[in-house]
């Protein structure tokens, strides 16, 4: 039997994690991305170099773009394997610069998409295509370090080089969830075969919903403030150390909230925020630099208590309770959301598999059908 959300707060969980769930990336979306990056390794390999993704693609927190140019970002990291002693900054940058060049010139399309520019960043080079861009991160073996994935990368604006671990920040962000990551592909496995079988940036735990609420209120938040609008990875880091293995949604992300003061540091005088699989690496520096990004970051941490108290204590019924919601993620994913509830809903009542609960507060006001019997929380697979 299909059992619906049996009280006012998991009805407010479920329509929170559906619309999350309408800003997944979509599969045509990821296999576009995808198909470029593969394209982009073979190719870059035959110099030697070793790429692979990092960020939200790797972890799973993509979440739908927002801002202005509508693109998603695909982070990649260029590895090459060359001593720190036998190069400079400047010159694995305009190598791995250069190499891009070439791509982009020789690209012949039959792949993927041909990259339209390459553009060069702080830390790293872009390649441009219609609706994604790849960050492409230079970066040599970190030899110093005990860990075999470690790398060194280039920064432009600082002498020395940057420390990072893109890899075992992957594995530390599952292991904060690592329960519910296991159940979550258990679920999965009936679409894929196996446990073994089934992506693992594909698995959406609540954690994981909980990064994509924060990443999309973030958005709407700063949309007409970009420069001043928190890094992925800091938010990423703060959530995952405030997770505490929450199923309700709204519990989660609540909680997650309140505990991020507890993961900021002050060390001789400086905000920090480490790397938890990179000693050194602090996702806060720039609140040194810029007071006002930390001022604003606790603006925006405030504003997603408040929204997500005040979804609690709505008492004027559905229709306010969506407008709400709305304000806070956009109109379009909840009006998806809503329709997806009752798709779900007339699929289970048709199969006479169905209980319903008194509330209504997922209904449409133009449909007196009930929330569907979906308890979600990040166990479906993407579209």
């Amino acid at each position: 039997m299909t059992i619906l959300a049996d009280s006012r707060e998991a009805q407010i969980s479920q329509l929170l994690g559906t619309t999350i769930e309408q800003l997944d990336i979509t599969d045509a979306a990821f296999s576009a991305a995808e198909s470029c990056y593969l394209d982009l390794g073979d190719h870059l390999s035959q110099a030697n170099a070793q790429v692979y993704v990092q960020g939200s693609f790797m972890l799973g927190t993509v979440v739908r773009p927002h801002h202005r140019n509508g693109e998603y970002d695909l982070d990649l990291v260029s590895q090459l394997d060359v001593a720190k002693t036998s190069t400079t900054q400047q010159e694995l940058k305009n190598r791995v610069g250069a190499l891009l060049d070439g791509y982009r010139e020789e690209h012949d399309g039959e792949a993927c998409e041909s990259p339209g520019e390459v553009s060069e960043g702080r830390r790293s080079w872009c390649l441009h295509y219609g609706n994604f861009h790849m960050d492409v991160l230079p970066a040599i073996p970190d030899a110093a370090s005990p860990s075999a994935t470690a790398i060194e990368l280039t920064d432009r604006n600082l002498r020395n080089w940057q420390k990072s671990n893109p890899l075992a920040y992957v594995e530390w962000f599952r292991t904060q969830c690592a329960k519910q990551f296991e159940e979550e592909r258990a679920i999965l496995a009936s679409s894929y075969g196996s446990v073994d079988a089934v992506p693992k940036h594909r698995v959406r735990t609540p954690l994981h919903r909980v990064v994509q609420i924060l990443k999309r209120h973030r958005d709407i938040y700063f949309a007409s403030d970009l420069d001043d609008r928190p890094p992925s990875s800091l938010i990423t880091t703060l959530a995952g150390q405030g997770y505490e293995g929450e199923t309700d949604l709204v519990d989660a992300t609540m909680s997650a909230v309140q505990r991020m003061p507890e993961h900021i540091e002050r060390r001789s005088g400086r905000y920090w925020v480490e790397n938890p699989a990179c000693g050194g690496e602090n996702f806060a520096d720039k609140w040194n630099e810029y007071e006002t990004r930390r001022l604003k970051f606790e603006g925006w941490r405030a504003a997603v208590e408040r929204d997500l108290n005040d979804f609690l204590l709505e008492t004027k019924g559905a229709v306010a309770l969506h407008q709400r919601m709305a304000k806070a993620f956009g109109n379009a994913p909840v009006e998806e959301a809503l329709k997806t509830l009752g798709a779900r809903t007339n699929v289970a009542r048709e199969n006479g598999n169905v209980h319903f609960t008194t509330g209504g507060l997922l209904t449409t006001a133009t449909t007196a059908t009930a929330v569907p019997a979906h308890r979600f929380f990040g166990g479906e697979t993407t579209r």
